[in-house]
């Protein structure tokens, strides 16, 4: 199989290199996944420089989060062979497969395609405990978000209008503030 492999740590992402390696074998308690998206996380690119708190031994294959397909599964582990599902670890979602506990892993709800249940862990559950968990907020008030053109201040902005707050985001990357989606036009703001 293909996978994005750190073969040495770079300021420049040049020991990253898209490599054949072995499938990898399920074992038991683990589920087979077939990798359909796969999201790229800060973490993933301070790994790539040896800068973040985990530091796997190299060569490893990158990315912190997937979603994909069950190709094998324990019976009553609660998935089976075809169920979508997405999770991660701290490291292999940059992979054509991936075997991993099914605790690491949860069905992707009906209406989430691949991308976006990809895209959902770690961005999304850091705004919520940040917003729901340790702040507290509430419908009505008003939340600003600096850097909301990266991935958790993208999550913040999304998270705080689906619960009524008013967003103010701000930015200092011009190019990302162009291309930055409007806010929802369901919530007015």
């Amino acid at each position: 199989m293909q996978a994005l492999r750190v073969e040495r740590l770079t300021d420049d992402l040049s020991g990253v290199v898209l490599a054949d390696i072995p499938d990898p074998v399920r074992a038991p308690g683990e589920l087979l996944v077939a990798v359909r998206a796969a999201s790229l996380n800060f973490p993933d690119l301070l790994m790539t420089r040896g800068e973040y708190q985990f530091k796997p031994e190299v060569p490893f294959t990158s990315g912190l989060e997937f979603a994909g397909e069950v190709l094998e599964a324990d019976p009553g582990s609660g998935f089976a062979p075809g169920d979508r599902v997405m999770g991660g670890n701290k490291t292999g979602a940059f992979a054509e497969y991936v075997s991993l506990p099914a605790n690491k892993l949860s069905h992707i709800p009906a209406s989430m395609d691949f991308p976006a249940a990809a895209a959902m862990g770690a961005a999304y559950s850091t705004a919520y405990t940040g917003l729901v968990e340790l702040a507290g907020l509430q419908e009505d008030q008003w939340l600003l978000v600096h850097g909301a053109s990266g991935g958790v201040g993208l999550a913040a902005c999304d998270l705080a209008r689906a619960l009524g707050a008013r967003v103010i985001a701000s930015t200092g990357n011009l190019a990302k503030r162009l291309t930055a989606s409007p806010p929802s036009p369901a919530h007015g703001q």
